[in-house]
C-alpha cells in the first residue's frame, strides 16, 4: 500500500521541484520575479529612483492611447509610495531633452528615430518585437519604455509596475535592460461564473487589472441561461439562481 502512494505522490513532488530547478538555469534575472518572464533581460549597476518631482511623459499624436497605460503607472506608483505624479505631453524632439532630465519617465513610440537610437545605443534593437512587444530600459538617470504600438507600450507598462520596489518614501526600479515579445497573439482566461458566488462588479473590475498586468490580451466570463437571466447585468442582486 506504501508503495502505492508513494507512485502516485512522485509527480506532484517533481512538480515542486522543477520551478526550483528552473531558477537555477535561468541566471540571476529570475530575481526580479516577473510575470511572464521576459524573453530577453539584462541586469547592471544602479537604479532608477522615483521622486515628488518625476514626471511621466506621454508623446503628443498617441496620448489618448497611451494614457490608460501611464494611468496604470501613475495608480501604482500612488499605492505603493503615496506619491502623486503628473503625467505630461512631449514632442518626439523634446525626448531628447527628457533624457538629460533628472526623474522622467518616458513612454514612448519606436517611430520615434531618438528614442529608438538612444535605445539601440544600449543593446535594445527594436527588430522582431512585433505589435505586442516592448523596449524597457532603466539605469541611474534614463527609465523609457518604448514600443511600436499603444499594446505593445501598455504591456511594458505592466511589466514597469512589477519592477518597483519601495524604498524609503520613494522607489526604485532596478538598472535593467529588457527586450520582451509574446509567443502567443491571443492569451486569455474564461471564468465561469455560472457556478459558485456570482462576482461583483467592482471584484471583476479588480479582476481585470490583476490579469493585465501579467500581460493577457482576452478576458471573457461564461454564464448559463438557467442561472443569470439576465445577460446585460453583472451584479450578484440581479442574478437569479434555479430553485
Amino acid at each position: 500500500m506504501k508503495k502505492r502512494y508513494g507512485f502516485f505522490l512522485l509527480p506532484f513532488l517533481l512538480l515542486l521541484l522543477i520551478p526550483g530547478m528552473s531558477a537555477e538555469t535561468h541566471g540571476p534575472e529570475r530575481q526580479l520575479k516577473l510575470i511572464p518572464e521576459p524573453k530577453e533581460v539584462q541586469m547592471h549597476q544602479g537604479s532608477f529612483r522615483v521622486r515628488p518631482t518625476t514626471r511621466i511623459l506621454v508623446e503628443f499624436g498617441h496620448q489618448a492611447e497611451d494614457r490608460i497605460a501611464a494611468e496604470t503607472l501613475v495608480e501604482e506608483i500612488r499605492d505603493e509610495s503615496g506619491l502623486e505624479l503628473s503625467i505630461t505631453g512631449a514632442k518626439a524632439e523634446s525626448k531628447q531633452e527628457s533624457k538629460r532630465e533628472t526623474g522622467a519617465i518616458v513612454l514612448a513610440r519606436l517611430r520615434d528615430r531618438v528614442v529608438r537610437e538612444f535605445l539601440e545605443s544600449k543593446g535594445l534593437k527594436a527588430d522582431s518585437i512585433g505589435d505586442q512587444g516592448y523596449l524597457l530600459f532603466s539605469d541611474n538617470s534614463h527609465l523609457i519604455v518604448a514600443a511600436n504600438t499603444g499594446q505593445g507600450l501598455f504591456y511594458g507598462v505592466q511589466t514597469l509596475r512589477q519592477l518597483l520596489r519601495a524604498e524609503g518614501q520613494s522607489l526604485i526600479c532596478p538598472a535593467v535592460a529588457i527586450r520582451d515579445w509574446p509567443s502567443m497573439e491571443w492569451r486569455g482566461v474564461q471564468d465561469d461564473i455560472s457556478r459558485g458566488p456570482i462576482p461583483s462588479e467592482d471584484f471583476m473590475k479588480r479582476q481585470i487589472r490583476i490579469l493585465l498586468v501579467r500581460s493577457l490580451s482576452e478576458v471573457s466570463w461564461r454564464k448559463k441561461k438557467e442561472v443569470m437571466r439576465d445577460p446585460v447585468s453583472l451584479l450578484p442582486a440581479r442574478v437569479s439562481y434555479p430553485g
